[in-house]
């Protein structure tokens, strides 16, 4: 049949099918698609860093929004409808990628980047997950040895192609800015120090292999002869000349371009209509009313100190200083059993996969604050939380419960790996990453906590207000950094006042918004606020037909999804559901 010849809805749905398929083709071919979709490393899957990237994705989101400004949507099923407007999200920030490539690059390929790749969540991240895919490589048949050095090679010319970056950057006026360069030359020296180990093979995994003494011997010399000398490159181009010239302010507005790019990125992170000032008022708002309930707490307990004289209370409490990194992940691991008590009760659906506690490569813990959560893979079908275990005393101690929730259950490893065993949608819906719900839901998740009553020990409610003060105080110093002129210090003297972050904490973490991933912070509250508000736009919609079991599956049930487009989906299904 001619494609002329179908309905109107036909037409609809194999127009957004088509759109979809071209979306996902150059996803499908990014390391962390790969490794959502449990596939091993593969040549070819190593980011690429460079403006003939940043075009091709341009080139990309411009073809696709013209497809879609000539498709009737609404004419089209509701999960088609979805997938358009998931796909709308992706096309309108990639169709911004070469016009922004000096200021910005998304080195991930997942829509997760920063101006600078040097950084800890951003090249740092990229090259400790390359680190432990090469580590897990499997060297099985005749070829594979091949397969490693051709990655190997992949690695070296990414490296190259940051360097190349970097220099482009500084012609144009643009380099990272003083405070964060000596955190990023310790950083690239702790990551040469992990690739002189962990791309390097030891002799009884190669045996499979005919030629293994020979694979072995190409595989040193490529370390040794342009891996680690690459690395030193990157360290040693940010020299005392680099330096000097380096702007000794933080934030965006110091960066030619740069304020331009952060409202985009306030954007593309909340998925909202929203300016940095409306976003920054918020933020004041929220931390009056967390402030309020942490002064009821400690009513409750019948303290008549004051907030400052409360944290030195809370810190003598049993178990608020950790003695070991593994103490941090023990603590962690409590608070998952006790929330599965309670999952069946909320949910419908259990995370079809285990997860569990694992610490943060050694070489990132002065760079990250917190961690990451890692998914399963051929090597490890759990889920991971690589957490800073360097910290013990540390506000991720006295805030576990709430962490454990964020990142394990119910938070990002159920959302991810339900999103992931969706045979039903699109490939492009089943690996989405989209910020506002990934890191709404998870907080979304941590509050949720509250309501199944796992914050009952008044200590543990403290400590959940205790990390939504500090993801609170984001909003702010995030903002004033990027976007209304203020210094570090005065971001620091905030976040000194309003939180329980210790002082390294505190220079890490502000550093994180204003030269690594800005805006990206904005993402964990306001993505929690619009799922809060939704669910009680459902709720009143709904009356005595409603369940937490019911929205839940219906959040969940769609995965990743720009929040405007998930809040056109609850409508539907609530309207369905209440008839």
């Amino acid at each position: 049949m001619d494609f002329y010849q179908l309905s109107s809805c036909e037409n609809a749905e194999l127009a957004i099918a088509r759109a979809a398929d071209m979306a996902f083709k150059p996803m499908r071919r990014s390391f962390f698609i790969q490794d959502a979709m449990g596939e091993p490393i593969s040549s070819g899957s190593i980011p690429e860093v460079s403006q003939e990237v940043a075009d091709a994705r341009s080139k990309l989101g411009y073809k696709i929004l013209d497809m879609l400004d000539g498709v009737d949507i609404e004419k089209a099923g509701h999960e088609s409808q979805l997938t358009a407007r998931l796909l709308r999200y992706y096309a309108e920030n990639w169709a911004k990628d070469a016009d922004r490539y000096w200021i910005y690059f998304d080195v991930s390929g997942v829509m997760f980047g920063g101006p600078f790749v040097q950084t800890a969540y951003t090249g740092g991240f990229v090259f400790s997950r390359l680190a432990n895919a090469l580590t897990q490589f499997r060297f099985e048949q005749e070829g594979d040895g091949d397969r490693y050095l051709a990655l190997l090679y992949d690695v070296f010319r990414l490296l190259n192609q940051i360097h190349r970056r970097t220099e482009g950057q500084a012609e144009r006026g643009i380099r990272i800015h003083k405070p964060q360069l000596a955190g990023v030359r310790r950083l690239l020296g702790g990551l040469k120090d992990v690739a002189n180990v962990a791309y390097r093979v030891a002799p009884e995994r190669l045996v499979p292999l005919p030629n293994a003494a020979f694979i072995r011997e190409q595989i040193d010399q490529r370390v040794n002869a342009q891996i680690l000398p690459a690395f030193q490159a990157l360290i040693d181009q940010l020299d005392d000349a680099y330096e000097a010239a380096a702007p000794s302010g933080l934030g965006m507005e110091e960066l030619p371009g740069g304020r331009d790019t952060y409202l985009d990125l306030v954007t593309m992170h909340t998925t909202m209509d929203i300016t940095p000032e409306q976003v920054h008022a918020k933020g004041h708002e929220r931390m009056a009313r967390i402030e309020s309930e942490m002064a009821t707490v400690r009513e409750s307990l019948g303290f008549a100190g004051s907030a400052e004289e409360f944290k030195a209370h809370l810190r003598q409490q049993p178990g608020a200083v950790a003695t070991s990194a593994e103490q941090i992940g023990e603590k962690m691991r409590e608070h998952g059993e006790r929330v599965n008590a309670r999952f069946d009760e909320f949910f419908a659906q259990r995370a079809p996969a285990e997860c569990d506690l694992k610490r943060l490569d050694e070489a990132l813990e002065s760079s990250m604050t917190w961690g990451y959560y890692q998914g399963p893979s051929p090597e490890d079908p759990r889920g991971l939380y690589r957490y800073n275990g360097s910290k013990l005393d540390s506000q991720a101690v006295l805030g576990a419960a709430s962490l454990t929730f964020h990142e394990l259950v119910p938070g990002h490893h159920l959302h991810l790996t339900l999103q992931h065993a969706n045979k039903l949608a699109h490939p492009i819906r089943r690996y989405a990453l989209v910020n506002a719900y990934n890191e709404g839901w998870a907080e979304y998740a941590a509050t949720l906590a509250g309501d199944m009553g796992l914050y009952d020990n008044p200590y543990d409610r403290y400590g959940r207000l205790i990390m939504d003060a500090f993801l609170t105080s984001r909003l702010v110093v995030d903002t004033g950094m990027n976007a209304l002129g203020w210094s570090w210090d005065r971001a620091k003297k905030y976040m000194k006042k309003h939180t329980y972050c210790t002082d390294a904490e505190i220079a890490s973490d502000t550093l994180r918004y204003a030269c690594g991933i800005p805006g990206q912070a904005l993402a964990y509250k306001l993505g929690d606020e619009e799922i809060l508000r939704m669910r009680a736009q459902v709720q009143e919609k709904m009356g005595d037909a409603y369940s937490h079991k019911g929205f839940h599956s219906a959040v969940l049930g769609v995965g990743g999804l720009p929040l405007p487009a998930l809040e056109w989906h609850l409508e539907v299904w609530a309207q369905q559901s209440a008839t």
